[in-house]
């Protein structure tokens, strides 16, 4: 239950009560003073379960009659006072332990009778120790907030192993204690509603977007939560607060061009971590400044929450506005865009769709999971049956406009990182190969085909090594052909 979650900050943070007001943010009293929670207001509903939960049918007659109840709620044998007023339009409750409690424990008669007994199907709590406690948001966030002073990249959490960042490729321990599963699973109680637990009991996993907290620097972030052998697993990924220019990034303007273009399919390709989303945001954005155009983005979960400027943006979330990318796509197509984002090409119902979307006027982007431009045409044409691979090769080759592939690689002065890229452009002489099945020689048209706009990784690398992002030994390490690396690393351009 969401109380229980919040109940468990009274001991982690040694407060005297917890208040939560309908429609605010609610606040433990620590020594005295209001310590507000990092996490967004709970509503009307929330307080309706709440009541529900903590007090029984007699009970709620009473305080429908005087607009306050005085009653009690066990907590996993700590007795909690319980005050429930009327607040504005909604309600307030304020927990607090008998010892802290300024008030006897209220009389029981025909005004307020006792509380139920604790309900048989409620799973039986662990004795916690506010030492050791590292459950519970507040807890998360400080693992966040830690987070970003390091420039991690990623975060992980595991029941019963300490917090692990990624920062710059090297995966660092946390001196903290460890969370047991039932601690995981309450830090991110506020955030799972019925249809993400749904998810996450039939798939075995789900995607959320966590809420702005102050103390993490971030506005939002990206949590993947993900049952394993040893329990709950938790991947979560700092979202800018800001959208990033490719300027920022380190990656040429050039690179606007792509959502310039007025129909067509554009794939961001790259491994996970690689920075694609990151790259379609600054796209995104930049269009967003610069031209008036409807999009529609179709998200897995929303990460970045665009403001409107110039462009009309409407952003969808798998689960809550969609059930799948590819039903998605299909609905965008009645909402007359101009311009659609995929989150993901993940499967041949969505990679169906997109190329279906393309074909009819819009300009579609979306990222794949591949190593290189190669490796993603083989995989959408793989996603296929045999017998449709040549029909799949010539929409590809009518309507596919540009692969840009992306690898992040560390910078000069660590732990910061900078994006390597290739970038494929469909060509006359692509196009034909595309239609007569020789991908394989595709990529001999990008490492040539500087004069009609390609750029090869290993181009790239020579370049942020002129720049002086990256060292040489860091260049060498990630070329894929190295001899060519030498090449441009000597011709100087």
């Amino acid at each position: 239950m969401v109380i229980d979650t919040l109940l468990g900050l009274i001991e982690a943070q040694r407060g005297e009560a917890l208040v939560i007001p309908t429609s605010q943010v609610p606040y433990l009293v620590v020594k005295g003073e209001r310590k507000p929670l990092s996490m967004p207001p709970l509503g009307a509903d929330v307080a309706a379960l709440i009541l529900a939960d903590i007090s029984t049918a007699e009970e709620r007659k009473t305080f429908e009659q005087l607009g306050r109840l005085e009653t009690t709620y066990d907590f996993g044998g700590q007795i909690y006072t319980v005050v429930i007023e009327r607040h504005g339009e909604g309600l307030q409750f304020r927990f607090q332990t008998a010892a802290n409690s300024s008030t006897s424990p209220p009389p029981r008669g025909p005004t307020a009778p006792p509380p139920l007994p604790a309900r048989s199907e409620e799973r039986p709590r662990p004795p916690r120790d506010p030492s050791t406690h590292g459950g519970g948001p507040t807890a998360l966030w400080n693992v966040l907030a830690l987070a970003m002073e390091q420039n991690a990249s990623d975060v992980f959490l595991s029941a019963g192993r300490r917090p692990i960042l990624r920062v710059a490729d090297r995966l660092v321990p946390l001196e903290l204690p460890p969370s047991d599963e039932a601690e995981l699973e309450a830090a991110f109680e506020p955030w799972l509603d019925d249809a993400a637990h749904a998810r996450l009991a039939a798939d075995g996993s789900v995607d959320l977007g966590l809420p702005a907290a102050h103390e993490t620097g971030q506005a939002r972030w990206r949590a993947h939560l993900f049952r394993q052998h040893h329990g709950l697993g938790v991947a979560l990924r700092p979202i800018r607060r800001t959208p990033p220019t490719l300027q920022e990034l380190a990656l040429p303007d050039e690179l606007y061009d792509l959502v310039r273009l007025r129909h067509g399919l554009v794939l961001m390709a790259g491994t996970t971590g690689s920075g694609k989303s990151t790259t379609l945001v600054a796209l995104i954005e930049r269009l967003n400044r610069t031209e008036a155009r409807h999009v529609v983005t179709l998200e897995d979960p929303i990460e970045y929450e665009y403001s409107p400027d110039r462009a009309l943006i409407h952003q969808r979330e798998l689960g809550r506005h969609v059930p799948s990318f590819a039903e998605g796509l299909r609905a965008a197509l009645r909402e007359s865009p101009d311009v659609i984002l995929v989150g993901e090409m993940r499967d041949r119902d969505t990679i169906a769709a997109a190329l279906t979307a393309a074909e009819t006027g819009h300009l579609v982007l979306s990222t794949i999971h591949s190593g290189s431009a190669v490796m993603a045409l083989e995989r959408i044409i793989d996603a296929f049956p045999e017998h449709q691979h040549g029909q799949i090769r010539m929409q590809l080759a009518s309507s596919l406009r540009a692969v840009v592939t992306q690898r992040l690689l560390p910078r000069r002065q660590p732990p910061l990182r900078v994006p390597a890229f290739e970038l494929l452009r469909i060509t006359t002489a692509v196009a034909a190969k595309l239609r007569e099945g020789r991908i394989h020689q595709i990529q001999t048209e990008i490492q040539t085909g500087r004069t009609s706009g390609m750029t090869s990784f290993e181009a790239r690398l020579a370049e942020l090594v002129r720049q002086g992002l990256i060292t040489e030994a860091t260049a060498r390490e990630a070329a894929t052909d190295r001899a060519l690396l030498e090449q441009h690393l000597r011709s100087g351009g």
